[in-house]
């Protein structure tokens, strides 16, 4: 897996749940949690855009973290990322973790 391939699938697990959260059939537990607190249409569509937000911090603070440009748990160190067959992901040559992060998930912001 590459650095890109790592982050691009962080970004479609981060997809992934928000679209899990927002679908009023799903049984995970934040679904639920909307649905019981009874929001109109504009209340859930901004929960929503708030979940949105706050997936998209989450994801890319903790990929900035592990790749040492801000700090986890306040902690600020380069972690070495590496797939089943101990190949690097981070760091790894070209491939900027900081940079990928940034790309994939701020650029559109």
């Amino acid at each position: 897996m590459t650095t890109r391939e790592f982050v691009e699938a962080c970004k479609e697990e981060r997809d992934a749940l928000l679209a899990l959260y927002a679908d009023q059939g799903s049984a995970s537990a934040v679904s639920a949690h909307l649905h019981a607190a009874n929001l109109s249409q504009q209340q859930r569509a901004e929960v929503i855009a708030a979940l949105d937000i706050a997936l998209t911090d989450t994801f890319y603070t903790l990929l900035i973290g592990l790749a040492g440009a801000g700090s986890l748990g306040g902690s600020q160190q380069e972690y070495r990322l590496s797939d089943e067959h101990s190949r690097p992901i981070s760091p790894a040559g070209d491939d900027d973790l900081e940079a990928l992060a940034f790309e994939i998930f701020q650029s559109d912001q």
